[in-house]
């Protein structure tokens, strides 16, 4: 319930204001990088949806509200050690793929059409590589909880 209220909370100011479909391109279209004021849209969004998404996955209202707490505290703000990891460079890898490909109604649709086809058989062959890699054990659809 808090999810959907927070969805509304977000939205609902939008449609009152009529600007709910001010923001439906792409953005940064046609640059390489986008400008401040983009960037502080899409890091807003990124936020808003992030906690709204502690809501939807806690199975209580404590365990939300003290996983938000945790998130905001001093040690979130801190600079963590980083390692040059698998799951580091694949998400460095995904995360360009979709911004260079954000144009297109698939990201991965522009590998496709930049590269031979034997180079796009072994990205996605690759793909299916890092599916059983990372797959983890077996865990029960999210949606069956409810």
């Amino acid at each position: 319930m808090i999810w959907g209220a927070l969805n509304a909370f977000y939205f609902i100011p939008l449609l009152l204001t009529n600007k709910h479909k001010n923001n439906t391109g792409v953005v940064a279209q046609g640059k390489i990088l986008p400008n401040l004021r983009e960037t502080f849209q899409m890091l807003t969004t990124f936020c808003l949806t992030v906690i709204a998404w502690v809501f939807f996955r806690s199975d209580n209202l404590t365990l939300a509200l003290s996983y938000i707490k945790e998130m905001l505290s001093f040690s979130f703000f801190s600079i963590p050690e980083v390692r040059p990891s698998k799951i580091f460079i694949l998400l460095i890898l995904f995360f360009l793929i979709e911004w260079f490909g954000r144009e297109k109604e698939f990201a991965i649709a522009n590998i496709e059409e930049k590269y031979s086809k034997s180079v796009v058989f072994i990205f996605f062959y690759f793909l299916v590589f890092i599916l059983f890699w990372f797959g983890g054990e077996e865990q029960q659809f999210i949606y069956f909880q409810f």
